[in-house]
C-alpha cells in the first residue's frame, strides 16, 4: 500500500460501512427495494413536480446519490482506483453489501471483506465486527 493511501482507507472503510447504518434507517430497505424493482417510479409518499416544474425528489434516493458521490470521491482522491473507473468500484462496493444481505449471508466482517474483494487493498480492518 502506497503511503498516501492509508488516509483514504480510512475514509473508505467507514463510507463502505455506513452502507449497513443506512440500511437501519426506517424505510430505507423498503424504498431502496421499490427503486430495484421499479427504477424511475416516484416511491409512494414522495411529492410529484415542484412548483417551477422540477421534481422535488425522494430524500431516500438523494441519501443514496451523496454516498454514491462520496464513495467515488474516496476512491479518486486515495488513488484506488487503478484500470477500473470509481464509478464502477463503488457500484460493486454497494453490490457487495447487497449480496450478503438479500442471501441472509454474516455481515460480520463485510466491509473489509468488500475492500480487499473488490479493489485489492490490504489492510482494510474495520470496526464492523
Amino acid at each position: 500500500m502506497k503511503r498516501g493511501r492509508k488516509p483514504a482507507m480510512g475514509s473508505l472503510l467507514f463510507l463502505v460501512e455506513d452502507y449497513q447504518r443506512l440500511w437501519a434507517v426506517a424505510g430505507f430497505a423498503e424504498r431502496f427495494a421499490l427503486r430495484l424493482a421499479w427504477p424511475g417510479v416516484a416511491a409512494p409518499g414522495v411529492a410529484g413536480p415542484g412548483l417551477a416544474g422540477e421534481p422535488l425528489g425522494d430524500p431516500y434516493d438523494a441519501v443514496l446519490g451523496e454516498h454514491h458521490r462520496r464513495l467515488v470521491a474516496t476512491l479518486q482522491a486515495g488513488g484506488l482506483t487503478s484500470d477500473r473507473g470509481a464509478d464502477e468500484l463503488a457500484d460493486a462496493l454497494t453490490g457487495f453489501y447487497l449480496s450478503r444481505r438479500l442471501t441472509g449471508a454474516r455481515l460480520e466482517g463485510w466491509a473489509p471483506a468488500a475492500i480487499r474483494t473488490v479493489i485489492g487493498v490490504d489492510g482494510a480492518g474495520g470496526g464492523d465486527q
